[in-house]
């Protein structure tokens, strides 16, 4: 983990402020879920993210899994990055058991120039398993402003599975901002309107219970 590697996992990517500072990431996310909602996760943590590419790193979002003694799943924490800025921000997501999450939560942390902060994020996450799947929406008021799903499923990490990532992926993090500021060219082209940078509420935000059905959108 330590050495260079076309494709790495690094703790120092995430929760900086503690792993930087030599907390093991597993005891920041821990710390975190704890200052959040006052119980600590005794279990496993599993992460949902993109591994440094050729030195690169970037997540629009990693989501971390936090089980309990039981390994039972008992919170989801978000840790959100704005790309012009170089902001973290962290949501965090009570949950119960292994079944489907639907939670929602006033947004918090200024993501892109060309969405306002004053939206709601309505998330459902599936249970971690053979598939996996994530939808995350921007709402205002009873309009969708923005929305984005992932349906994945699990394979082994070895050698193999290294390579063919390596073959079909090989600038992933690369691309994802390409992607995003390609779009964001596009968009002020269109001359979109751009919305005044304000700092975040805090460093992090708990979430609710989704009180409006999301089936439709399960992954």
């Amino acid at each position: 983990m330590g050495r260079w590697a076309p494709f790495a996992f690094r703790e120092s990517d995430y929760l900086p402020e503690s792993t930087r500072q030599g907390v093991a990431l597993h005891e920041a996310v821990r710390d975190r879920v704890e200052q959040a909602l006052g119980t600590r996760p005794q279990g496993r943590i599993c992460v949902l993210t993109q591994p440094r590419s050729w030195g690169l790193a970037f997540n629009p979002v990693s989501i971390f899994y936090c089980h309990d003694a039981d390994q039972r799943l008992m919170a989801i924490l978000c840790e959100v990055s704005n790309t012009p800025w170089r902001e973290r921000y962290h949501y965090v997501l009570p949950a119960e058991g292994e079944g489907r999450h639907q939670v929602s939560v006033d947004k918090a942390f200024h993501v892109s120039p060309f969405l306002p902060r004053e939206l709601e994020y309505r998330m459902s996450f599936s249970a971690v398993g053979e598939r996996l799947g994530v939808h995350m929406a921007d709402w205002q008021a009873d309009t969708k402003m923005f929305d984005a799903s992932l349906s994945l499923h699990r394979e082994g990490l070895n050698r193999a599975s290294l390579h063919r990532y390596l073959l079909s992926f090989p600038w992933m993090t690369g691309k994802t901002l390409a992607a995003i500021y390609w779009q964001a060219m596009r968009l002020l082209f269109k001359r979109i309107p751009i919305f005044d940078h304000k700092p975040a509420e805090g460093s992090f935000r708990v979430a609710r219970p989704q009180v409006k059905d999301m089936h439709h959108e399960e992954l």
